[in-house]
């Protein structure tokens, strides 16, 4: 388990949202150009996903792993700029994304891997175990750990390519952190992944995931994680941050954090 400080308050989750929110508003030309850099990778995926389900082939298997190749790398190339914009660093060049690919393409494939194949899997184990209850009840056993596996799961992943962007770690020492992080802030975690799932719904529905919604997602993630480390490390490493509340505040300030909480000074 990751060592406590007791000097640092717990994780906020609304610092966290505000922060995501806030440098989203702050660098939407960094936000969409990177993620139009993923959407460009994705795009090839997504139209042999398609053609694939008219009928499968071969060829159409090994342009699909052709294609998730480049597309896992690109997330990558998203987190190293996101980690820069959630720590508010200013000199963000458009070379951190292909230094971010270049530096960790290798475990983001192995997590973008992972990312797919745990949730199919858990999810085919929930379908079968869900027919079987019915001709043996004591396979609701199984059916409730593969529940418990996909919750916990979802959670960790908040924190895989933050720890892979920020950490020089292992993929199972990874694992096992994020693992580790989701237990001790498990409420923190829960909400983050919530609104992970929201954006994720609106941003698919609307087609705002090709234009801006993963480099969303991932400032969130980014932002979860830095306000989880300060926890642990007893510093804050944000370059910046919003004014404290113990501060006289004006018209002009109440009105901002009213109906504007994305933007900070």
């Amino acid at each position: 388990m990751p060592k406590e400080n007791s000097q640092i308050s717990k994780p906020s989750v609304k610092r966290a949202i505000k922060f995501a929110l806030g440098d989203a508003y702050h660098n939407a030309g960094t936000v969409i150009l990177t993620n139009l850099f993923w959407t460009a990778t994705f795009l090839p995926c997504l139209l042999i996903g398609i053609r694939m389900r008219e009928g499968s082939s071969p060829l159409y298997f090994l342009l699909l792993g052709g294609c998730f190749l480049l597309t896992s790398p690109a997330l990558a190339g998203i987190y190293a700029i996101s980690r820069k914009v959630a720590i508010k660093e200013y000199e963000i060049e458009r070379s951190d994304f292909f230094l971010g690919i270049k530096e960790h393409w290798k475990k983001s494939l192995i997590f973008s891997l992972i990312c797919v194949i745990v949730p199919l899997v858990v999810g085919s184990s929930l379908m079968f175990y869900g027919q079987l209850m019915s001709t043996n009840p004591l396979n609701i056993i199984l059916w409730v750990v593969s529940v418990w596996i996909l919750i916990f799961f979802l959670l960790a992943q908040v924190y895989f390519f933050p720890l892979l962007i920020t950490q020089k770690m292992g993929v199972v020492q990874i694992l096992k952190t994020s693992f580790l992080l989701t237990l001790n802030n498990i409420g923190f975690t829960l909400v983050i992944v919530l609104l992970e799932l929201i954006i994720l719904l609106l941003s698919s529905i609307t087609g705002i995931i090709f234009l801006a919604g993963v480099s969303v997602i991932a400032l969130l993630q980014s932002s979860a994680f830095v306000e989880i480390a300060k926890r642990y490390t007893g510093e804050e490493i944000r370059k910046e941050i919003k004014r404290e509340g113990d501060e006289k505040r004006n018209l002009r300030d109440v009105i901002r954090d009213t109906f504007f909480p994305w933007k900070y000074d």
